[in-house]
C-alpha cells in the first residue's frame, strides 16, 4: 500500500467513526454532512468521493459501528463449542448489553439501533437483513435447546422476544433507570450484574414454561 492509499483508508475510517458518533448524537434527519466533515476535519469532497450521499454514509457508518461492536463483544463471548445452552444464553445477554452500552468505543452503536427502532429510515431494512434476523435466530436456537421437547413455534418466539425485550429495556430506559436507581453506572461490572438478573429471570421462566407444557397434552406438539 502506498502513502496515498493509506491516507485514503485513514480518511475513510475517520469519516465513518465520526459519522457514527454524530448520527448517534443527533439522529439521521438532524445531522448534516457538513457537521460530520467539520468534526472529522475533512472537506465535503472527501465524503462525496468515499460515500456519494448522506444516506450511503449513514448505512456504512451503521455497518462500521456494528462491526466494531461485534468484534469487541461477539455473541458467543469467547465460549467454546462445548458450552451448554445456559452458558450460551448468558454470553448472548452479556454481549448484547455490552455492544449496546454507551461506551464511545462502540461508536454509539446502541443509540443508532435505538433511533432506527423509534424513528426508522431505509437503513432499518438493511439492519434487519444484515444482522437483526440472524441475531434473533441464534437466540431462538438457544431457547429451543432450553425448552427441550416443547416445539410450539409461537411459544419459542415469545420466549425469544421476551429476552431481547429485557435487554432493550436497559438501552431505551437507561436515563430513567439511572435517575431512579443511581447505583446503576452501566459500566462493564454493572452490566455483568444486569446480565445475570436477566439470565436468572429468563431461565426460571423458560423452565416453568417447559414444565407446564409437558403437563398439558397437545401443548408441546409441532405447529
Amino acid at each position: 500500500m502506498n502513502g496515498t492509499d493509506h491516507e485514503i483508508g485513514e480518511t475513510r475510517k475517520r469519516i465513518l467513526e465520526t459519522a457514527a458518533l454524530v448520527f448517534a448524537e443527533r439522529g439521521f434527519a438532524a445531522t448534516t454532512v457538513r457537521m460530520i466533515c467539520g468534526r472529522a476535519q475533512v472537506n465535503l469532497a472527501a465524503v462525496n468521493y468515499h460515500f456519494g450521499s448522506k444516506e450511503s454514509l449513514y448505512r456504512d457508518a451503521i455497518r462500521y459501528a456494528r462491526g466494531r461492536a461485534y468484534q469487541r463483544f461477539p455473541i458467543n463471548y469467547g465460549l467454546s463449542g462445548e458450552a451448554g445452552p445456559e452458558e450460551q444464553l448468558h454470553a448472548f445477554i452479556r454481549s448484547f448489553l455490552l455492544r449496546t452500552s454507551s461506551d464511545e468505543r462502540n461508536l454509539g452503536f446502541g443509540t443508532l439501533v435505538m433511533r432506527e427502532m423509534v424513528d426508522p429510515t431505509s437503513a432499518l431494512d438493511m439492519m434487519l437483513d444484515e444482522g437483526i434476523r440472524a441475531l434473533l435466530e441464534q437466540l431462538a436456537e438457544i431457547v429451543r435447546k432450553l425448552l427441550g421437547d416443547v416445539r410450539d413455534r409461537e411459544l419459542l418466539l415469545a420466549c425469544t422476544r421476551s429476552i431481547v425485550s429485557q435487554c432493550l429495556l436497559f438501552l431505551f430506559s437507561r436515563s430513567v433507570i439511572g435517575r431512579m436507581a443511581p447505583e446503576h453506572k452501566f459500566d462493564p461490572d454493572d452490566l455483568e450484574g444486569i446480565s445475570r438478573q436477566i439470565l436468572f429471570f429468563s431461565l426460571h421462566a423458560i423452565r416453568g414454561i417447559a414444565a407446564d407444557s409437558r403437563t398439558k397434552p397437545g401443548k408441546s406438539g409441532a405447529r
